[in-house]
Parts: C-alpha cells; sequence; structure tokens
C-alpha cells in the first residue's frame, strides 16, 4: 500500500508539471501588483508567466511574485481567473485557480488531470485532481487543503479544523449536508456569509 501512494504521489507530480508547462497561449488580462494592466496572449511557465503584448512579436517573462492576478479566456464563453501566492513554509509563488473571492475567506485551487495508461491494450482514463488552498483575508499565505482523496487526504478533518470558530458550519459538515466530495465552494460560501464574527 505505501509503494502504491508514492507511485501515485510521483505521477501526480509528473502529470501535474506536464499540465501546467505544456499548456498552449490564451487570450490574457495581466494586472501586476504596481497597478499596470496588460492584454495579450500568455501561458504559465516555470515560476513565471510568458506574456507577449497586444502587437508585439517578441514574448516577456513575468515573474509570479509580480502580478496581482490575471484573467484567461478558455473559450468564447468562459474565463477564468487565477492568482499567485506563497504557501506556509515556502518562499516560492504558485498560481491557483480563483473559486470563490469571498469577504472573509476566498476558496483557491490547483486543477490538473492524471492520465493512466490502460496496459496491455487496455483502454487509457484520465481523472481531474481538484488540490484545494484556502486563505483568510487577514493572510497573506494559503493554507493547503489537499484534494478529495479519501485514502490519501482527510479533507474532511483538515476543512473541520480550518472552520472550528464557525459551530453551525461544523455541525452541517458532520450532518453530511456538505460533503467533500461535492467540492469545497458551497462550504466556503456558508462560512462567508453566515459564520464570521463582525
Amino acid at each position: 500500500m505505501k509503494y502504491k501512494i508514492i507511485l501515485l504521489f510521483l505521477l501526480t507530480i509528473h502529470f501535474q508539471a506536464m499540465a501546467q508547462f505544456g499548456e498552449p497561449y490564451r487570450n490574457s488580462k495581466v494586472v501586476l501588483k504596481n497597478g499596470e494592466t496588460l492584454y495579450g496572449i500568455g501561458k504559465t511557465k516555470n515560476k513565471g508567466f510568458k506574456f507577449k503584448a497586444e502587437g508585439e512579436s517578441d514574448a516577456s517573462f513575468i515573474e509570479f511574485s509580480t502580478i496581482d492576478f490575471i484573467q484567461q479566456e478558455f473559450s468564447s464563453d468562459e474565463k477564468k481567473v487565477f492568482r499567485f501566492f506563497q504557501i506556509s513554509n515556502d518562499e516560492n509563488f504558485i498560481k491557483l485557480e480563483e473559486l470563490v473571492n469571498g469577504q472573509h475567506v476566498s476558496l483557491y485551487a490547483d486543477i490538473y488531470s492524471v492520465y493512466s495508461g490502460g496496459g496491455l491494450g487496455g483502454m487509457s482514463t484520465s481523472q481531474t485532481v481538484v488540490k484545494y488552498y484556502i486563505k483568510r483575508k487577514t493572510e497573506s499565505k494559503v493554507t493547503l487543503l489537499g484534494p478529495y482523496s479519501p485514502l490519501i487526504n482527510n479533507l474532511k478533518g483538515k476543512v473541520v479544523n480550518y472552520f472550528s470558530d464557525c459551530a453551525s458550519l461544523i455541525q452541517k459538515i458532520e450532518d453530511k449536508d456538505f460533503r467533500m466530495r461535492n467540492g469545497l465552494e458551497q462550504i466556503v460560501d456558508f462560512y462567508n456569509k453566515n459564520c464570521h464574527k463582525n
């Protein structure tokens, strides 16, 4: 069992890296921390964003630490916002998709696909992994909660611990009104609307 978990972990890193660094250029709006806004096309690279401004032939490299947020167009009716944060005990910045921009708590995620080969002529499958991160407005760094994966990550325990200041939310989780497998968006929304002490 131990070796299976290690193998799964290594495969996740491998395919996460492939998804992150193999992405195509997309229409992008880049807002820098200095207030400047840039328009063009771009894609994620290691520790930064490769960006080509409208009307320019050469691309430039923008470090994550200087970016406030990026809005990217994935289709004509789908735009996603990404922000850049440090994790506790780590000075490197990571790119995270914004899922809930709350008044008190915000939810982010690293979303990627893991592919597994069928072997011996079998069919290959893919699975989308959502690795959750969370941050209070008073915090400068995000807290890693991890994916919904009962075998290797106690997501429920981490969520209950993080929101231990809200008894009504904890009760809803224990009563299974909120289930981890359905995502954390509704939990964060509930906390922002009902739990925060003003």
